[in-house]
């Protein structure tokens, strides 16, 4: 079935342009009800093959509606609708696509209740899980996703490889706040879940997804003995994809300096992976003192440390960058990082961008007026303040060669309550899942010989006033850039990575109940 689900596609697809039917913009009509995350491209590897939308398409009933999968080509013709009814209390929270199956991560409020389902390209339903959430759990899981506005965008739900699909959410048991791993089988009804708390002697933990390797799923987890985020504790987790058994646990700080990583990579030419993140003094406060630079530590499938490289801030990183002695660069503040690669040519890129921690004063008039009136509140007083985007180029043995700053203008992102006492790296955490970060996507052909770097920004001059697209290209050792306007009257507006040389665009507009697709050409 594996194999007929991807041959009925590539036949369709190569109907498609034996033909001529390639085009550049497509129109869907009667779309009731969508959100920005239910939407995505379809990767065979690096490779671009299409994309899908889901969306709400009819009202059948006062308790059911219709929903459609719109599944189309990387020319944005139409290969295949998909519809079924379901319950009208389901939301769709993450969508995500394994080159095989779409698999859908559905929440239905009313039964407090997960759903995971995928289907296929030939229109069927491939599997179905359902899970069950307690009262506290389900009160953490609608913190964590907030309002299920349309133009959110959650990341939660990850395709791995071809074998299928892994989710984290988070739980809570009796005075525990842990999380919950799952992972979904594409080739067979097959699933395993992971529940950490079984094994948790710490008050609060969480997950954060790094990447996969062949064998194993990486993991960050941060944990706290208390509460009051006084002191985090980094680890990182492998676990086995196929028996769902934990294989390794790894304190960062254990060793030489503290390091909390942010992303993975591949290593060229074996099953090592590379960690990059921050790195602090090995008796460093996590709450108050500043990160040393970047660490690389590269690592075998059985959680051995292979070998670590350390770029500073000031000796290294400083020859390329004004840093502050606190790990600030200068006008940019702390670096998240969203993206790092290895190119065919050994060479490492990374893509970081900027953030600060300022002050909210709606938050501090919020606190001052709760005062008064011997109240409380939730607000906080500090807000995370978005800065310019980064990029870093490191050789194969991961010594900085390069940085470049792309300005680009600041925006502020609303913190909860507490967040005054958040660490740098937690509070980039939070961002990214309020999606308030300006990095849209890096997209590289299958040889890792280029890539492109997608992010947005909002142009205030007199030419031009409004959201623009910016890409920025690298390809034989050299970088263009390119800026596109998405002035629109729509609902919303998203990018997606496209052919070599072009992005697709995508933009709801509500009142006219349409979705509108097209093709734009880039340097």
């Amino acid at each position: 079935m594996k194999k007929s689900i991807y041959y009925l596609f590539a036949t369709l697809l190569m109907c498609y342009s034996q033909n001529g039917l390639a085009q550049n913009k497509l129109d869907i009509e009667n779309v009731r009800s969508v959100y920005a995350r239910s939407s995505g491209q379809i990767m065979d590897g690096e490779e671009l093959k299409g994309y899908f939308v889901f969306y709400e398409s009819d009202k059948i009933d006062k308790k059911t509606y219709e929903y459609t999968v719109q599944i189309m080509d990387n020319n944005l013709n139409k290969i295949k609708d998909i519809k079924f009814e379901a319950d009208k209390n389901i939301e769709i929270l993450e969508s995500s696509y394994n080159g095989n199956t779409i698999m859908f991560l559905f929440y239905n409020d009313k039964t407090r209740t997960l759903e995971f389902r995928s289907y296929g390209f030939d229109g069927k339903q491939k599997t179905s899980y359902e899970k069950e959430l307690g009262k506290r759990s389900d009160a953490l899981l609608k913190a964590i996703y907030g309002s299920n506005s349309e133009d959110a965008q959650n990341e939660n739900l990850f395709s791995v490889n071809n074998v299928g699909y892994v989710s984290v959410f988070p739980i809570r048991e009796k005075k525990y706040y842990s999380y919950e791993v799952n992972f979904f089988f594409t080739d067979r009804k097959k699933q395993w879940a992971y529940e950490a708390v079984e094994e948790q002697e710490e008050k609060w933990a969480n997950a954060q997804y790094l990447g996969a390797t062949d064998s194993l799923l990486i993991f960050e987890i941060v944990k706290l003995k208390r509460l009051n985020l006084s002191n985090p504790h980094s680890w990182i987790v492998g676990i086995n994809i196929f028996s769902g058994k934990k294989v390794f646990e790894f304190s960062t700080e254990a060793t030489d300096y503290k390091f909390f990583p942010m992303n993975i990579s591949k290593v060229n030419g074996s099953s090592n992976f590379l960690l990059l993140g921050t790195y602090y003094e090995p008796d460093g406060r996590i709450m108050k003192d500043a990160s040393l630079g970047l660490a690389a530590w590269t690592f075998n499938t059985q959680g051995k440390i292979v070998s670590k490289k350390y770029n500073s801030w000031s000796s290294d990183i400083g020859k390329y960058l004004d840093v502050s002695k606190s790990g600030k660069v200068s006008d940019v503040g702390y670096i998240y990082f969203h993206k790092i690669l290895q190119l065919q040519n050994g060479k490492f890129f990374a893509v970081g961008e900027g953030y600060k921690k300022v002050a909210d004063g709606a938050g501090i008039a919020m606190q001052i007026l709760a005062g008064a009136t011997r109240g409380r509140s939730n607000a906080s007083t500090v807000k995370a303040k978005i800065t310019d985007l980064i990029t870093f180029e490191f050789d194969e043995n991961f010594v900085i060669k390069n940085a470049t700053v792309y300005d680009k203008n600041s925006n502020s992102v609303s913190m909860p309550g507490g967040s005054e006492f958040l660490t740098p790296h937690t509070m980039a955490l939070l961002v990214k899942a309020f999606g308030g970060f300006d990095y849209d996507f890096t997209q590289t052909d299958k040889a890792h010989t280029r890539f492109s770097i997608g992010y947005s920004d909002y142009v205030k001059d007199k030419e031009y006033k409004g959201r623009t697209f910016n890409a920025i290209s690298y390809a034989d050792g050299k970088t263009t850039v390119d800026k596109i306007e998405l002035s629109s009257k729509a609902k919303w507006t998203r990018v997606f990575p496209a052919k070599p040389g072009s992005i697709m665009i995508s933009e709801y507009f509500k009142k006219d109940k349409k979705l509108e697709l097209r093709l734009e050409k880039i340097n």
